[in-house]
């Protein structure tokens, strides 16, 4: 949901300043990104875009000084910032993205914001959950996530059973003995690289405890983009259709 702030303009914002990845992320798929005047240094975007500093968490004279006619903030924007810029009656949007429909909302109030045609996205279509999976950021680590994740809802939606819904907390880090006693029939590896399935299985298979789970003595691994788990932007509105498309090729 966002919340608009300001007079609504006549034209598209030509001057955007956006806090977060995940909203620069959604700027890019509208085609808008010539609108950008400053990102974080943690966004995906052209090289002469300006960074805004302090990140995620700018003081409010670093925004000021870009001189934006809108800025995009998220819930982690410090309220204090916030308040700032609106006092200054700089048009401010501040999205939830916590959940697939959350993101789908934003993506529609950014295109109603630029005047263009949001993309269409496949709606999730009920299904029984039928396999144990687990998600892993690197095959090499524990972290995953849980409930109250939009990357839960993606394995939800491609009709998987995600065993880290189990452990407490959205983003928990699950130990050897947990994997190893739910036995989940399938590992996603979330990849930030170009890792391929046959090295990430062969490193599975010589694990001293992970060789024994399911998943991995059957070859059932596949390795996806990161990016649809770890931010909630346009490629996790995609990811759950994909994924169940992988799914299926085991």
């Amino acid at each position: 949901m966002a919340c608009l702030v300001g007079v609504a303009q006549s034209a598209p914002p030509r001057r955007v300043v956006s806090l977060a990845p995940n909203l620069t992320a959604m700027v890019a798929e509208l085609g808008s990104t010539e609108s950008l005047a400053a990102v974080t240094p943690f966004c995906a975007a052209p090289e002469n875009i300006r960074r805004v500093p302090g990140g995620m968490l700018p003081e409010a004279e670093a925004v000021l000084a870009l001189e934006p006619d809108l800025v995009l903030a998220t819930s982690i924007t410090p309220a204090s910032t916030l308040r700032q810029i609106r006092d200054l009656g700089i048009r401010t949007e501040v999205f939830e993205t916590g959940s697939l429909e959350q993101i789908r909302q934003a993506m529609e109030k950014l295109a109603g914001i630029f005047q263009v045609t949001p993309p269409r996205t496949p709606g999730a279509v009920p299904v029984v959950t039928s396999k144990r999976a687990v998600l892993l950021f690197g095959a090499e680590t524990g972290y995953s996530a849980g409930r109250g994740t939009h990357a839960h809802e993606i394995l939800k939606s491609a009709g998987l059973g995600n065993i880290a819904a189990e452990v407490s907390g959205p983003w928990p880090q699950l130990s050897e003995e947990f994997l190893l006693a739910k036995d989940p029939e399938i590992i996603i590896v979330a990849d930030y690289g170009d890792a391929k399935k046959e090295e990430l299985l062969e490193f599975l298979q010589a694990h001293p405890l992970r060789k024994h789970i399911t998943a991995v003595r059957e070859g059932r691994v596949i390795v996806f983009p990161a990016q649809a788990f770890s931010i909630p932007g346009p490629a996790a509105l995609q990811a759950w259709d994909k994924l169940r498309t992988e799914v299926e090729k085991l």
